[in-house]
């Protein structure tokens, strides 16, 4: 018997539909990325004032930020499990609904419990929305057509980090921590509005109901989570999302606690990695769709290609506690995590083609509780190496050796086991 992982006929049949709207899709498809990553960003702005605010521990600061991927876990899976019993539109629009409600606790907050429920109810909202605006804007492409897309809405994250983060670090330092999760659910609400007259599935949003029914795609589902692909894609997005998860809630008290830079400056430097990002993601993405377009299979044009690219990130992080100079230093953080973020551009359309479009939210979702799983963890322990470090800025560098190693072997571990092809003939 054979996996039942195949494209479906809907993949290969796409009807006429006018030339710009799969890239207006896939740009509010990115404008979900940027809601999501600025949210993400603006914990590491605030980190600072709320913590001298509330006296609280680098540790229990490191708790907070945990709560957020804890519940993106969780939806991820609920979303994951779901499988095709769900509105990739209608979830989307209740994620950002759901996001600017959850701001609310977080700006009148008095303490860490309303900081944490504030967490927790946005990480509800966030856990869905990455894997959903993939999987929205891949309905409008065929599969050796996604590697663009994917990098245009991963690049959100960067957007983010480049023109919003910034704008956002000076109202902090201007009118205080508050402001910022006042500007997240005004960013929240314009985008819900937006994708609420664009959203809409394209003609690669296939199903799969024809090819043998429920129990069978059930069955052939449960064995594409195990192949070498899904697991390599896995780890690697693992791997990626504890150091983002650092990287996120700790780069700015990095810059300003162990290299000595002010606030506003960290702010800016804080934006410098998504410079390299955007040039990585369109790189990669556009590598990988160049060499299957010019016949090359999905093992070389993503995983090869992909598990190079995170394996040397994750050296370039791991080098960063024998570097001095804090020049060097950026640099080097900016390059590592800045092509650290490719991770999408291979692994999301690396599951999209393992998995029959009726699935494919699915698995995107699995894919995205695997980096929010990491997420509850890596905040934590980099909060107790810094609260535990001899020396200012040391517990800092030792997390970018602990999760650059673990980035290194997520992109050793893909660009060895990456064959969507081979996986999808896997016998039962």
């Amino acid at each position: 018997m054979t996996t039942d992982l195949s494209p479906t006929p809907a993949d290969d049949a796409p009807r006429a539909v006018p030339k710009w709207t799969p890239w207006a899709v896939t740009a509010a498809a990115a404008g979900a990325h940027v809601l999501v990553f600025v949210d993400k960003g603006l914990l590491g702005i605030v980190a600072k004032p709320i913590r001298a605010e509330f006296g609280m521990s680098a540790t229990t600061y490191g708790m907070i930020s945990s709560a957020t991927y804890l519940l993106t876990m969780i939806s991820c899976l609920v979303i994951g499990l779901s499988g095709r019993r769900i509105s990739t539109r209608v979830v989307l629009l209740g994620c950002g609904l759901l996001c600017t409600i959850g701001q609310i606790p977080a700006a009148l907050a008095a303490g860490a419990v309303m900081l944490v429920l504030s967490r927790v109810v946005v990480g509800t909202a966030e856990g869905p929305t990455v894997p959903l605006a993939h999987n929205a804007a891949y309905s409008w492409f065929p599969a050796d057509r996604r590697g663009m897309p994917a990098a245009v809405i991963t690049s959100g994250a960067s957007f983010a980090k480049i023109a919003l983060l910034p704008v956002i670090s000076l109202l902090v330092v201007a009118f205080g921590w508050r402001i910022g999760f006042v500007a997240i659910g005004v960013i929240a609400v314009v985008w819900t509005t937006v994708w609420f007259f664009i959203g809409r599935p394209g003609p690669y949003a296939g199903s799969d109901d024809s090819t043998g029914g429920a129990s069978s795609s059930d069955r052939s589902w449960m064995r594409g989570l195990r192949t070498p692909t899904m697991l390599a894609c896995l780890f690697a997005t693992f791997a990626q999302g504890a150091l983002a998860a650092v990287v996120f809630t700790w780069l700015p008290s990095y810059f300003q606690n162990g290299l000595g830079y002010s606030a506003t400056t960290a702010g800016v430097l804080f934006a410098l990695p998504s410079v390299a990002g955007v040039g990585a993601l369109v790189l990669i993405g556009g590598i990988g769709d160049r060499l299957m377009r010019a016949g090359a299979s999905a093992k070389v044009g993503r995983g090869r290609v992909g598990g190079i690219c995170l394996l040397l990130s994750g050296v370039v992080l791991a080098a960063i506690p024998a570097i001095d100079a804090p020049v060097v230093a950026v640099a080097a953080v900016t390059l590592g995590y800045g092509f650290s973020v490719a991770v999408n551009t291979v692994t999301f359309p690396v599951v999209s083609e393992l998995f029959s479009a009726s699935r494919r939210a699915g698995a995107l979702a699995m894919i995205t509780a695997a980096s929010a799983a990491a997420g509850i963890v890596s905040p934590l322990v980099a909060g107790r190496l810094v609260d535990t470090a001899a020396a200012p800025g040391s517990g800092y560098t030792a997390s970018f050796l602990v999760f650059g190693t673990l980035l290194a072997a997520g992109g050793l571990i893909f660009a060895l086991a990456v064959d969507p092809s081979r996986d999808r003939a896997v016998r039962a």
